[in-house]
């Protein structure tokens, strides 16, 4: 994966409409009082707060350094970091802060932006921003309003106001999936909460979840945008506003309640052995805490184990975890998102990420973000240097593959995967075959990637793609990006790459078919301002009358015998149909 440049980022913009009802919803009563205060859903860190005090302003992933001046008057870096901002993500850690110091300065941010945008104005007004803002602003409320004095708790409960009739006739405009669920859940805690909005609020906001509950999460647990880092996110959502209802006598629609147990096994079936999230499609790792606080607070034990969800396939033996991206190509709102990740996968070791994807890339600036969606920068195999589904003009993936098929096998031996995808029939006529099995002790994971044209109508594809250069071949290649806490080097005279996780196991990985190196890479850490360098194993191959193959395995160290080439030689001779 090549490294771009970090630029500037335009955010996201409010819509025509939002602006016009933003305007339009200080018509109303302003709200004089909050007669209850939820709990918040997350405790926020001293320390920060203390950081952001100073002028070190780290939001959404993205850092701007202006000691003595105020964010607002911040040109944003990235979209996440204005958009943290103007959610107020950061009121968590001011409540957390024990010094006056730092919880007067932030605490004057929050009246520096009322007399700024609350009167519907700047980029904050969009539904699933509202949403997050209205929610800490009411979980809050006493220390906000502690101290501020008349006018400016006049001018904070006008702009209460106002939110809470914004999301009344914007929450259905948020795109499908964690924007809706945001907003909607605004309408609950303003419902709850804030004097005069009564029962009609909290009945929408109760239909508002309920509705989007049935619309979105589907039956095994899944989100349209098949990110695992919204399924934490839309739970924990769903988890305290039925906390919240219940505390005043209040339940949770009845689709709002079906989904809770269904999302909790998705998010269970989709974390790594040291508790983060597999990263696929703009999802970070989230936060193992929280996931673990989410799932506790839900009340909900964990019931059998699921391998299938929302695309992803999972195979787990003993101390090994691998996680399997056959999902179809997205559509709607969430194409804006997905990433060409067709039979990507990650894999973990006990409690070490080994095999990763780079990452979501969109708090590190545009560039970053529209690179980590190719399928270069996920482990998996790519075709001529294109990946498996190609962006539009307007960054949109389409044109992925047509026809994908996974099939699981388990037996006494292991566990297996079988899988096809057409992603390359039309650029190259090329259908892609891949193979993976873990055995049943978990030290032996290998796979096969083949790459055939079958048919006239491929195989004239594949010799237009293969004559451009008059190469008489296709290339294509094999990547496997390695966590920045794993060491690789190559040896056996180039043969086999000797892998050292942080916990002192060593494994190797071998391969027939290519051309086997080291190269550079990238881990787009969300909990990091800047990218960490690491490495990948890249196998380079080439297809030829019509058909490509290679074969590799990882196998733990200790599982081979140093005299003994059997590995080997089944790597060279082994048949899948």
């Amino acid at each position: 994966m090549t490294m771009p440049k970090r630029p500037a980022s335009a955010a996201s913009r409010p819509s025509r409409g939002d602006r016009f009802h933003a305007r339009m919803a200080g018509l109303g009563p302003d709200p004089k009082a909050i007669v209850t205060s939820p709990e918040p859903l997350w405790t926020g860190d001293a320390a920060a707060a203390r950081r952001l005090a100073a002028g070190l302003f780290l939001f959404g992933g993205a850092m701007v350094e202006a000691r003595g001046e105020s964010p607002w008057d911040q040109p944003p870096p990235t979209q996440p970091w204005e958009e943290a901002l103007h959610a107020f993500e950061w009121l968590d850690d001011m409540v957390a802060a024990s010094d006056e110091r730092s919880r007067a300065v932030l605490g004057g941010w929050l009246h520096e932006w009322v007399t700024r945008y609350g009167r519907g104005a700047g980029p904050g007004w969009r539904p699933d921003i509202a949403g997050k803002r209205l929610t800490r602003w009411i979980c809050h409320a006493p220390t906000l309003l502690s101290g501020a004095g008349p006018d400016r708790s006049r001018a904070f409960f006008s702009t209460i106001g106002r939110q809470t009739r914004f999301l009344k006739r914007r929450w259905r405009s948020a795109p499908e999936g964690l924007p809706r669920f945001q907003a909607a859940a605004g309408l609950i805690y303003a419902g709850l909460a804030v004097e005069g909005s009564g029962g009609t609020t909290i009945r929408d906001g109760i239909a508002a979840l309920d509705k989007e509950c049935a619309r979105s999460v589907a039956g095994d647990g899944g989100l349209p945008s098949r990110n695992p880092e919204h399924l934490v996110e839309v739970f924990s959502i769903l988890v305290w506003a039925q906390r919240s209802l219940e505390e005043y006598d209040l339940k949770a629609g009845r689709e709002h309640q079906a989904a809770l147990p269904r999302l909790a096994a998705a998010i269970r079936a989709l974390r790594l052995g040291d508790g983060t999230l597999t990263r696929f499609h703009g999802g970070g790792s989230g936060n193992p805490e929280r996931i673990d606080r989410a799932l506790a607070a839900s009340g909900l034990r964990p019931s059998s184990r699921i391998y299938e969800t929302m695309g992803f396939h999972r195979l787990g033996s003993a101390r090994t975890g691998l996680i399997f991206d056959a999902g179809v190509r997205a559509n709607g709102h969430a194409a804006t998102t997905a990433h060409a990740s067709a039979f990507c996968f990650e894999v973990s070791i006990g409690p070490h990420p080994m095999i990763v994807n780079c990452g979501p890339g969109a708090r590190f600036g545009e560039e970053w973000q529209r690179a980590s969606r190719a399928t270069a920068a996920h482990s998996g195999l790519t075709i001529d240097n294109v990946s498996s589904a190609r962006f539009n003009q307007n960054d949109l993936l389409v044109k992925g593959a047509a026809n994908i098929s996974c099939v699981r096998e388990e037996d006494a031996t292991g566990v297996r995967l079988i899988a096809s995808h057409d992603g390359w029939i039309r650029t190259h006529g090329l259908v892609h075959h891949r193979r993976i099995s873990l055995t049943g002790d978990g030290t032996d994971l290998r796979g096969e990637d083949r790459v055939i044209a079958e048919g006239p109508g491929p195989a004239a594809a594949f010799d237009q793609a293969a004559g451009v250069e008059n190469r008489m071949g296709i290339p294509f290649t094999i990547r496997f990006h390695l966590h920045p806490d794993v060491e690789a080097d190559i040896f056996l005279a180039g043969g086999a790459v000797r892998l050292r996780a942080p916990s002192g196991d060593t494994w190797v990985m071998r391969q027939l078919g290519g051309d086997l190196k080291i190269e550079d890479s990238v881990y787009l850490d969300e909990a990091r301002v800047a990218p960490r360098a690491t490495k990948q194993i890249v196998v380079r191959s080439m297809a030829t009358n019509y058909r490509g193959q290679v074969k590799w395995a990882f196998r733990r160290a200790e599982a081979e015998r140093p005299t003994d080439r059997r590995q080997e030689q089944t790597i060279g001779t082994e048949q899948h149909d």
